[in-house]
């Protein structure tokens, strides 16, 4: 497992291990690879809701300043958003999100 402080690309077997207790801890639904996916399907949990709000307001900031330096592609936009993820993750939890490489099916 390793801590991710910085937008990276995952590898094809890597995936995002969510920092808050879900029911069955090593079951799939703790791990992930689009923050988008995660946080929506458990919006209705008080913290991952408090990091999908965070993140919007820390998204919407970094877009507003990096649009005033110029126009922004598609790739500028995911990694502001992705490093706006990494950071509400952080901010909400105290440490950063961590990285665990994927066994996959045999």
């Amino acid at each position: 497992m390793t801590q991710v402080d910085e937008p990276k690309k995952l590898g094809k077997n890597e995936l995002y291990k969510c920092p808050f207790p879900h029911v069955h801890p090593k079951h799939k639904q703790s791990f992930f690879k689009d923050f988008d996916s995660h946080f929506r399907i458990f919006g209705d949990r008080d913290d991952h809701f408090e990091v999908a709000q965070l993140h919007e307001q820390l998204a919407w900031d970094a877009r507003r300043l990096a649009s005033e330096k110029g126009s922004l592609g598609e790739e500028e936009l995911r990694n502001i958003s992705l490093a706006a993820w990494l950071d509400a993750v952080k901010q909400c939890t105290g440490k950063p999100i961590q990285v665990v490489v994927s066994k996959g099916k045999k």
